[in-house]
């Protein structure tokens, strides 16, 4: 069932959410909610449920739409590592790739490597780990699912090996592929070999890769990375291998496969546990590891998920420990959230102090930490591509200012194009007017308020595009 949302296309409209989760929310009554478009058909949607209490934030978007874009991005750009949501987003954030939402992604053992599969542009950073995985291709139909990963090396004789793993420690007769994302060397000890190898077009999984050989490091371990080249480490077995076969200047072959999803992968992160399969509720917690009081206690939480035909996409986060304001959702109260807003598919991500919505480089929730904002290790962003457009809206981050008489305030504005994406108003022409009584403004917004008790709204325009700002003089004692 499709969420009973009423969409305008204005700023901030009112809307009317229902959705029952259970016999013992019965008692909760429709409750009134903001939404706020923020993409190209992408809206911020911020929900209040006194019956839990529950404070709700969704960004809703069709991923259909030309200009917009799923990707993940990881702490720091280093496998190991914290960041927080909001500077993740803020470091990807330029022209032409705004970050229009983010939120934050899957658990991590501890230093903040991922516990599952992340795939960033195509390029393999964890490899899985036998849980759920939120996986989408290039024009492809995204997926949550278990995914596996299996991977071979040919050399230009053409004789083939198996690649045992990616990005961590090389065991006994492995050969394990390392790239940039790990750090600044392999790691690896000297009882290996090692070659360097440069490619020849851009990694992708589900794909053939070619190639070049560019050093043989025999019997010597760690060998350095950067972003222009690969690592191949062998022992014993398959160190043998990869001295009889690599040679400096061979063109070679590998493959990563993800035999579930046949086609290009462009990028993937994981989550635990699946929360809805085919449209019917399914937590399946035991099967990817998680215990009863995890599934059963209430946490802030956090979800990603899609309806059936892929046309609409959601990022969810429910607030929590925070005693009168959010208590947090159980897994079967988030599962029948997702549900209920026409998720077929949905997975839980990281939740607890992790817990964070990011919408246009600011938190939207209220994250449960007593510092605020925690630092994760990866985050799932929302990108809009369009180029800039022409002024569409102007924001004066203000609901109301009080003023003593004769005090000054300097307004700020933002201003955003057509695709609600930040323009640079330094070139534009903005005007400002307020009532003679109230104050007087000057061309570049600041304010002084009158001599005399007043109200009234400051307004700034350009063309069609405008805001006010109601503001309240005072006489002080």
């Amino acid at each position: 069932m499709a969420p009973a949302f009423l969409i305008k296309n204005v700023m901030r409209i009112g809307a009317i959410f229902l959705f029952s989760l259970s016999a013992a929310h019965a008692q909760s009554r429709p409750e009134k909610n903001f939404v706020t478009p923020i993409g190209p058909q992408a809206w911020l949607r911020e929900l209040y449920r006194p019956a839990g209490p529950w404070a709700i934030h969704i960004v809703e978007f069709d991923l259909r739409h030309p200009y917009l874009q799923l990707e993940t991005v990881k702490a720091n750009d280093h496998l190991q590592g914290k960041e927080r949501a909001s500077a993740m987003a803020a470091r990807r954030d330029r022209e032409r790739h705004r970050v229009v939402a983010a939120i934050n992604g899957d658990f991590d053992t501890g230093n903040g490597v991922p516990i599952n599969l992340q795939i960033f542009d195509g390029a393999v950073l964890r490899q899985p780990t036998g849980r759920s995985v939120f996986a989408v291709g290039k024009n492809e139909k995204p997926v949550i699912s278990f995914l596996s990963l299996a991977g071979s090396v040919q050399s230009k004789s053409g004789f083939w090996h198996p690649l045992h793993g990616f990005n961590r420690a090389r065991n006994a007769n492995e050969l394990v592929f390392f790239n940039h994302y790990f750090g600044g060397s392999a790691g690896t000890n000297n009882f290996g070999s090692e070659v360097r190898i440069k490619p020849l077009k851009k990694f992708a999984v589900n794909d053939t890769l070619r190639a070049v050989v560019t050093e043989l490091r025999s019997h010597l371990g760690d060998a350095p990375l950067d972003y222009s080249t690969y690592i191949l480490s062998g022992h014993g077995a398959a160190e043998n291998w990869v001295i009889k076969n690599l040679t400096p200047g061979d063109t070679i072959k590998f493959v990563w496969r993800i035999p579930e999803t046949p086609w290009r992968l462009v990028e993937a992160i994981g989550g635990l546990p699946r929360l809805v399969r085919d449209g019917s509720i399914s937590i399946e917690s035991q099967a990817e590891g998680g215990s009863e009081g995890f599934t059963n206690n209430r946490h802030p939480r956090s979800a990603v998920g899609f309806n059936a035909d892929t046309s609409r996409f959601f990022f969810v986060t429910v607030d929590g420990r925070q005693p009168g304001y959010s208590e947090g959702m159980t897994l079967p109260e988030l599962a029948a959230l997702m549900r209920e807003l026409g998720c077929a598919q949905a997975l839980n991500l990281d939740g607890g102090g992790s817990t964070t919505m990011v919408v246009r480089g600011k938190v939207a929730n209220r994250p449960s930490d007593a510092t605020g904002e925690r630092a994760v290790a990866n985050a799932l962003l929302l990108i809009c591509t369009a180029p800039p457009g022409k002024l569409a809206q102007l924001d004066i981050p203000i609901q109301t200012m009080r003023l003593r008489a004769g005090e000054k305030f300097d307004f700020n504005i933002t201003a955003t194009d057509n695709f609600y994406n930040p323009l640079n108003l330094s070139d534009k022409k903005v005007s400002w007017k307020a009532p003679k009584k109230l104050g007087k403004i000057d061309r570049y917004g600041l304010f002084t308020a009158g001599a005399k008790a007043d109200s009234g709204y400051v307004t700034a325009y350009r063309r069609q595009a405008r805001d006010s700002v109601k503001v309240v003089v005072k006489i002080m004692p």
